[in-house]
């Protein structure tokens, strides 16, 4: 006997964006977070890096900016890695845990 089960809903489809450098002046500043807030929720990134910068997220309440931040890239995969985890498409380990000595 087979079973048939209904098929899964489709999974959100994150939106990031990671580059080297803005010409933005400040290159995580207003004219990002306004440009990031025009998208709406159907074109909204959730996350990006911008290396010389920082990084930013976006979530319900808005779109936030992280800067100036030391080791940007790092600290973008590493959330990345925890946003993945969130949607359980990445094996469970507590990777924040590995993002603290980045402050330092």
């Amino acid at each position: 006997m087979q079973v048939a089960y209904p098929p899964k809903p489709l999974p959100y489809i994150f939106g990031g964006l990671l580059s080297f450098e803005s010409k933005w002046k400040p290159g995580l500043g207003k004219p990002l977070l306004d440009a990031l807030a025009a998208g709406g929720i159907e074109g909204r990134l959730d996350m990006g890096c911008v290396a010389a910068h920082g990084m930013f997220h976006c979530d319900s309440s808005g779109c936030h900016a992280i800067s100036p931040l030391a080791k940007p890239a790092t600290a973008f995969l590493f959330e990345l890695i925890a946003l993945l985890q969130s949607s359980a498409t990445v094996p469970m380990i507590d990777i924040r845990a590995y993002a603290k000595w980045l402050a330092h």
